[in-house]
């Protein structure tokens, strides 16, 4: 029986940290992930939810696309209602206003997809702000393979003394 929980609970940590791996692999394509912390683009971004953007040309961005820039204070991802001169005129899907204030280039972090996973944005915020669960994480599958290569072995060195 304890055999079987132990299991359990290891398969749930290999899930869990397959998900936070895989929540970064489109990095690899030059994706950033980032979480949706707000509603202003509801319905398309979900709270909570992981949008993914990339670093392209300025000159590439059109009215209708998904903006992403710093702030002094946060990170946005708003839709491009006009581009000017001097910026981004921005607006979330559900405000009823433009946002109060232009988007300079140098704010702009990339260019925002318009879709988002919804939910699990809040998972991988959880462990990105507690690193210390994905260390152990790691360190008690570490120690779960190294148990399970050690009784592998022990198999094999018993079954050649019961063949000598």
């Amino acid at each position: 029986m304890l055999v079987k929980i132990k299991d359990f609970i290891f398969r749930i940590i290999y899930i869990l940290l397959i998900i936070y791996l895989l929540i970064f692999v489109p990095s690899l394509w030059g994706q950033k992930p980032l979480v949706v912390i707000s509603g202003s683009m509801e319905p398309t971004l979900k709270v909570g939810g992981i949008l993914y953007y990339e670093k392209i040309d300025i000159n590439e961005l059109d009215e209708g696309d998904i903006l992403v820039y710093q702030t002094k204070e946060h990170i946005i991802s708003h839709r491009i209602v006009d581009i000017t001169e001097n910026g981004f005129i921005t607006k979330g899907d559900i405000n009823n206003s433009v946002d109060n204030y232009l988007v300079s280039d140098e704010q702009v972090l990339g260019k925002g997809t318009d879709w988002s996973i919804p939910f699990i944005g809040y998972y991988a915020d959880y462990i990105y702000s507690h690193k210390y669960l994905l260390y152990i994480s790691l360190g008690v599958i570490i120690v779960d393979l190294c148990n399970d290569m050690y009784k592998e072995h022990k198999k094999k060195v018993g079954k050649k003394i019961e063949k000598e």
